[in-house]
């Protein structure tokens, strides 16, 4: 019994040792394909930028070079698809192996509760979809951890227990279960946890008692939501995939208003939403398309046309960055573009 306790605690709890920051120097240009994603960005409290990719590791910015971070150097996994900073300042990771978090020295591996949501239909359908990888992750402003998974539901993580929600939600799919793909999620400004389901589960909101779903007979555009995201002035954006009448929809609490490319959207497909500083709304495609939204009208920044665009951020001195596939990594100042796809890698 001792035994198996002491395998089931390194399972739940592994750390990866000798993590250091390591530069690597390039003699050639890095060859990317476009499964090379750059998928998330954080701006920590520090003032330093990270950026996770889809095969690359970590990488952290500190106004001067990058740092990156693993397989080689001791991260248990180069597949990142969310980052966030919590209250005591440790960088948490979702990743394809569960959550990692990083306390300057060391990452540590918390794994998430399996949950078997195989057939021999999604076996054969989704080959490569691992139902249990946690594609989005934030801390509420009580400490509590949401993560969103790629099958299974969502999580709510008090940083000692597992609580599995909304794993029924969205479409049964042909072999019968639901499959739900927890894409993103927010905290809004009144406390509500809002979740996007990529599996036709629409949008939910969880005001700390009930759950709410919004789909198509609510307003929303689309069931399969992208990403969602809080706007200065408190209306909820949401971004879907595309499909059918899908585009970009704006709730202000009480309506949403749909966009679409018919009415200037440079995609219907939203994979990132973002407001800087200057109160302009960001929109990346997918579809190659970046765009923004200012004045009740969109505008292109076709100097990026192309480019898939997947994660966008601003940093500490008002530079926005865009990063999205084949590694893609750029830095705008308003005025200049600079391309550091692969400045990043030397």
């Amino acid at each position: 019994m001792n035994f198996l306790i002491s395998i089931i605690t390194l399972l739940l709890f592994f750390s990866c040792n000798g993590q250091k920051p390591k530069t690597v120097e390039l003699k050639e240009p890095k060859v990317y394909t476009s499964a090379d994603i750059v998928t998330s960005s954080l701006l920590d409290k520090n003032g330093d930028l990270w950026f996770g990719t889809s095969t690359e590791g970590l990488y952290k910015f500190d106004g001067e070079k990058f740092s990156n971070f693993n397989e080689d150097d001791g991260l248990c996994t180069n597949q990142i698809w969310s980052i966030i900073e919590d209250d005591k300042g440790i960088i948490w990771l979702a990743t394809n192996k569960g959550l990692f978090k990083y306390n300057g020295k060391t990452f540590t591996q918390i794994t998430i509760p399996y949950i078997d949501t195989s057939s021999e239909w999604y076996k054969r359908v989704y080959p490569t979809v691992n139902p249990n990888q946690a594609n989005s992750i934030i801390q509420d402003k009580d400490g509590i951890y949401w993560i969103g998974t790629s099958g299974g539901g969502a999580y709510k993580y008090d940083g000692k227990t597992f609580q599995n929600i909304l794993a029924e939600k969205g479409r049964k799919y042909e072999d019968s279960l639901h499959h739900n793909v927890i894409q993103s999620i927010i905290q809004d400004k009144a406390g509500n946890i809002w979740f996007a389901s990529m599996s036709n589960g629409g949008l939910t909101k969880y005001d700390g008692d009930t759950f709410q779903e919004f789909k198509t007979g609510s307003g929303l555009s689309d069931n399969m939501v992208r990403y969602v995201y809080q706007d200065q002035e408190g209306n909820v954006w949401i971004g879907t995939n595309g499909n059918r009448n899908g585009g970009l929809d704006k709730f202000d609490g009480k309506n949403f208003r749909n966009f679409n490319e018919s009415n200037g959207l440079c995609s219907n497909n939203i994979a990132v939403i973002f407001q800087s500083s200057d109160g302009k709304v960001w929109l990346g495609s997918d579809r190659e398309a970046l765009c923004y939204f200012e004045n009740g009208s969109f505008k292109s920044l076709d100097k990026l046309s192309g480019i898939s665009i997947r994660t966008i951020i601003e940093d500490k001195d008002g530079n926005l960055w865009f990063g999205g596939r084949k590694g893609n990594l750029w830095k705008y100042d308003g005025e200049k573009l600079t391309d550091l796809t692969q400045l990043k890698n030397e």
